[in-house]
């Protein structure tokens, strides 16, 4: 599959050789119709390609998290449908925002959301 999509990139230059064989004006109205699809694929994986991460531990880097339990120990917030324990270095308080720096054994590491509260 991967490579059926590379054959995508070369087709304009493969579609040159429509000049070699027909006359010029029949060449261009067959060579203009592939080079604006080709420029609409190459658009769209180009799109593709620079999307932020949204997935895994790097798409939790800079969300926003609300605390949900505040123990002696241990905080839990909860971020996208998910409860996850997590450390702060600064006190928190229950249902308080903050931002999301980092993870280390599987606990988000977080920090009061300072944008949160200009809000």
């Amino acid at each position: 599959m991967h490579r059926l999509l590379y054959v995508l990139y070369f087709l304009p230059l493969l579609a040159l050789a429509l000049f070699i064989f027909l006359p010029f004006s029949q060449a261009l109205m067959l060579y203009l119709p592939i080079l604006v699809v080709y420029s609409i694929v190459y658009w769209v994986a180009w799109k593709d390609k620079h999307r932020p991460v949204t997935l895994g531990v790097e798409g939790m880097m800079g969300g926003v998290a609300q605390v949900i339990e505040n123990g002696a120990l241990r905080v839990k917030v909860f971020y996208r449908g998910e409860i996850w324990d997590a450390t702060c270095a600064e006190p928190v308080s229950k249902d308080e925002k903050v931002e999301i720096t980092g993870m280390e054994q599987m606990k988000l590491i977080v920090k009061p959301c300072r944008k949160c509260s200009q809000n």
